[in-house]
């Protein structure tokens, strides 16, 4: 009975051991997912926001189907979600649901490259215990990283760089104990101590990166390095402000270090000599480190990267490091940056002995000389721009660097022969401000796998061969610019299909503009390649065409409407030319920078150029009338609107301050706008430059100026260019027209409100700007006195507030305007002594201060009663003020007098009644006085004649 009661439960348990296998066989045949995942992932769904539809394809029931799901093959469990965005797909937004908990059997976590904007990173996310892969970088996430992510122990792989995110605390790290990459970039860690501590304690680690983190490298992590399996570390711009860190240099199984941007001080020690297994060495931008390259670098025989750029305390004689780049380095050395170091001197002689080197890096040195030390077999590319390398290249180069595909001399005083013949394999070519010209160099047609050129500045002085157009099909980018090339821009039908920038500005081309088109049908046409005879037929076809670039040129004609066929045009650069007629309505919102300025252009601004991406808009010095359209309200993105020397009419709208809050830059500047400035104009917190002088408006200067917090920064921030574009404002600073060009505008802090009719006192308020850099509310109404508080524009270079009726005093604190180089004060009602220290000294210009007539001492000829208190102009001192007292008081007695003997009388002279009953009431009372007095004499002359007797 035993037995066989064993034998059934074996039985037993092998026919559930079937059906289980069954089970897997069938959910691994068939395709739909477990129900409770499906419904759990379409309530994750339900959460975000997904406005391009990358999860058009959650529908239905077989959830492991769609797009960024994958299941298991035999339990049918969601095992991997991968949302990341690649490219231009659209971000994903809006929350993360706890929904996902229900995917208990969750691997790989990707929600990268999305943006979930100023949310934080669910803590539930620790919950997910199965996850080996968990990243969330470039994701919008903000606040504090979660330490519930501690309880994935599982976790291989986590990566939450590029938020916006800090960690408090640190002690959650030591329970990763599978972790194997790390990746904190930008996580502020300044508050979580012993971070490298704890990760020393991880067994399987092997790469690290805390790139940018505010992060405390110690000096020792104690007695025992456990970082056994570590192959990379990025500790790049940490501000280490010591020597190298000691414990360093006993990972010897490191192939990755990565110390770029910190301020490491004193040699690099020899005992670098030590991580043999080293192949990639970052060291630039250290800014004091020294040249004592020690000789044990030589020693790093796997060494195949070296970079060193940025370091410009770098001194010494260059020879002196043979040794050191000698040994095995010589041979494994590949790639070496040394760029920023303020190296100078001939090139020294060890370069030739690099034999395995393919890339070099000099740019930005002070190198002279010859370039035959660096013509080794093996080079691939090469910069040696921005030096003083001079001479002529050699004509045979492609013969004695086989192997060159990138070739940049730019900003060198170079000679390029006509006959010169170019390294065959050559990519990329960037020879601007070298001696090119004057013919166009024929060379080019030999370079048929070309893809970037760049000749600007060259001294050509020719016409655009015919050829040019079709030379290399594998060039995507063309800078011909300031030169002078002649003729028209021929285009033909060539299919430059990868053509992305092409920069024709500042030459002499003239006539129209040719067709452009995307469309590669065009290149069937059958007139052929190039048509004298038909030119307005010829075509650029440019279907991946991005920045486009012809401004300053003889371009005459209308704007094509074939431009807004070009899908991904996002820079249309036609500047001073001679262009006129209206601007097409027809662009397909792909453009983020438009300028059109010093055009003949008129008609309304048209609606289809004002888009959401759309950064920067220059249409000045033309035509264009009308309102300003409401279709601006789109340009949530714009930085910079430039509409001045135009006939825009009507007011400054509200919505102008409420909806383009990325404004940076306003221009609207000799218009025919009319009515008040907005005040809503103080919400916009990024504006550093405002113009809107010469306009027709009227009002007060809004209060709220004084809230514009880009005025209240330094103006030596960083710059931002899009692309190569160089953005250009004009101004009108020390009663001159400038022109600001390249990064200027970005730094300039500027508000120009004059030749309007505004009226009111200026707002003591705009004393909180302290890094205004130039003021001018010249020729306006403004009344009232100058604040006290003005001296707190300690930035102020310009201040213009001549023609108004300004009075009283100058304050005395404008002494403190230490950077202040030009004032205009004349023509206003200001009084009493100009004061005379600080920055007003190295003022002397008396015109300052000509047309106040109450002004006195220098720079005025006019000097100043000693004992005379400040008086308002014609009023010296206090004799004249009683004077005027007393004629005011004369004055009105008599216009009494006046008044009340006409009243009286007039009434008598229109009224008979009254006139009668009058001259009865004085006859009664002439009566009365009459018998008074004559009764009273006669009683007088009794009493004088008693008195005789």
């Amino acid at each position: 009975m035993g037995v066989m009661k064993k034998h059934f439960q074996l039985a037993l348990l092998f026919c559930l051991l079937c059906l289980e296998l069954a089970g897997f066989c069938n959910c691994g045949g068939g395709s739909i997912c477990r129900e409770v995942e499906r419904k759990a992932l379409v309530d994750f769904k339900n959460g975000l926001k997904d406005p391009n539809g990358r999860l058009s394809s959650w529908i239905g029931l077989d959830c492991c189907s769609w797009t960024g799901v994958h299941c298991h093959n035999y339990t049918g469990h969601v095992i991997r979600l991968d949302l990341r965005r690649y490219g231009g797909n659209g971000s994903l937004e809006g929350e993360i649901r706890p929904s996902l908990l229900v995917l208990n059997h969750l691997r790989y976590l990707d929600l990268s490259e999305n943006y979930f904007k100023y949310t934080r990173i669910p803590t539930f996310l620790g919950s997910l215990v199965s996850l080996q892969y968990l990243d969330l970088s470039s994701a919008g996430f903000i606040g504090h990283v979660p330490h519930q992510l501690g309880n994935l122990s599982r976790l291989q792989y986590l990566d939450l760089s590029y938020n916006s995110l800090d960690m408090v605390g640190s002690h959650w790290l030591t329970n990763l104990s599978s972790l194997q990459c790390l990746n904190l970039t930008g996580v502020n860690l300044s508050k979580a101590k012993n971070v490298l501590k704890l990760l020393n304690t991880l067994p399987l680690i092997s790469e690290i990166n805390l790139y940018a983190c505010e992060l405390h490298v110690p000096l020792s992590l104690g007695a025992e390095i456990n970082f056994t399996n570590l192959r990379s570390l990025d500790l790049s711009s940490n501000d280490i402000n010591s020597t190298m860190p000691l414990w360093l240099f006993k990972l010897s199984g490191l192939e990755y270090l990565y110390l770029r941007g910190n301020n490491i001080q004193d040699l690099i020690p020899s005992d670098i000599g030590k991580l043999t297994s080293l192949r990639v060495l970052d060291l630039s931008y250290n800014g004091v480190l020294s040249v004592g390259l020690p000789t044990t670098l030589g020693k790093l025989c796997n060494l195949s990267e070296l970079h060193l750029s940025g370091n410009e305390y770098f001194s010494g004689d260059l020879n002196r490091l043979g040794e050191t780049f000698s040994g095995c380095l010589k041979n494994s050395l590949e790639e070496l940056y040394w760029s920023r170091a303020a190296l100078s001197g001939p090139l020294p002689s060890w370069f030739g002995n690099l034999k395995s080197l393919k890339l070099l890096d000099l740019h930005y040195n002070s190198f002279y000389g010859s370039l035959l030390q660096l013509l080794l077999p093996s080079l691939q590319a090469l910069d040696l721009s921005y030096n003083n390398f001079n001479g002529t290249i050699p004509k045979y180069l492609g013969q004695l660097l086989p192997e060159l595909d990138t070739l940049v001399l730019s900003y060198n005083n170079i000679a390029v022969r006509a006959d010169w013949v170019p390294p065959p394999k050559l990519k990329y070519l960037n020879m601007n401000y070298c001696k090119i010209g004057p013919r166009f160099p024929s060379w080019l047609q030999n370079l048929k796998n070309l893809s970037s050129l760049g000749m600007s500045n060259s001294n050509i002085v020719d016409a655009l061969p015919l050829w040019f157009w079709n030379f290399s099909l594998d060039i995507g980018r063309i800078d011909l610019s300031h030169n002078e090339i002649k003729g028209k821009i021929l285009a033909g039908s060539s299919k430059l299909t990868n053509l992305e920038s092409l920069d024709l500005s500042h030459n002499y081309f003239e006539g129209q503009l040719p067709h452009f088109s995307s469309n590669l049908a065009y290149s069937d046409q059958p007139h052929g390649l190039f048509s004298r005879s038909n030119f307005s037929n010829t075509s650029f076809i440019l279907p991946s065409l991005s920045e486009l670039y012809i401004s300053s040129n003889k371009i005459t004609g209308s704007i094509p409407s074939s431009l807004c066929e070009l899908n991904y045009l996002q820079v249309l650069d036609l500047s001073k030319n001679m262009i006129e007629g209206v601007v097409p309505d027809c662009w397909n919102h792909s453009l983020i920078v438009m300028d059109l300025s010093y055009n003949n252009l008129h008609g309304i601004i048209p609606a289809s150029i004002f888009s959401t991406i759309l950064s920067i808009l220059h249409l000045s010095n033309n035509e264009f009338f009308g309102e300003l359209p409401l279709s601006f309200k789109n340009c949530t993105s714009l930085k910079t609107l430039d509409l001045g020397n135009n006939k825009i009419s009507g007011s400054i709208p509200v919505w102008l301050g409420e909806n383009l809050q990325a404004l940076e830059t306003l221009e609207l500047r000799y218009n025919m706008l009319t009515g008040t400035i907005p005040p809503q104009l103080g919400n916009l917190t990024f504006l550093h430059l405002i113009d809107v002088s010469n306009n027709h408006l009227s009002g007060a200067i809004p209060y709220s100026f004084g809230n514009f917090s880009a005025m209240k920064t330094n103006p030596g921030r960083g710059w931002s260019g899009i692309y190569d574009y160089v953005n250009n404002i004009d101004i009108n600073m020390k009663g001159r027209e400038f022109q600001l060009e390249g990064r200027i505008p970005s730094l300039f802090i500027c508000i120009d409100l004059s030749n309007n009719i505004l009226s009111g006192e200026i707002p003591e308020e705009l004393a909180h700007l302290s890094f205004l850099q130039s003021l001018n509310l010249s020729r306006n109404q403004l009344l009232g006195q100058l604040s006290e508080k003005v001296g707190e524009l300690r930035w102020l270079e310009v201040l213009d507030l001549s023609v108004n009726n300004l009075s009283g005093a100058i304050p005395p604190t404008m002494t403190n305007l230490t950077s202040l180089n030009h004032l205009n004060l004349p023509y206003n009602n200001f009084y009493g002594e100009i004061p005379h220290s600080g920055q007003l000294q190295v003022l002397p210009d008396p015109s300052i201060y000509f047309g106040n007539q109450g002004l006195c001492g220098f720079p005025l000829d006019k000097k100043c009663e000693i004992t005379a208190p400040a008086q308002p102009p014609g009023l010296p001192n206090n004799e004249d003020d009683n004077n005027f007292e007393a004629i005011w008081f004369y004055l009105s007695m008599s216009l009494g007098f006046i008044f009340g003997f006409w009243a009286i009388s007039g009434a008598l002279i229109l009224k008979k009644s009254w006139r009668y009953a009058y001259f009865r009431f004085v006859d009664h009372i002439y009566d009365k006085i009459y018998v008074l007095v004559v009764v009273n004499l006669k009683k007088m002359k009794r009493k004088c004649g008693l008195a005789s007797e």
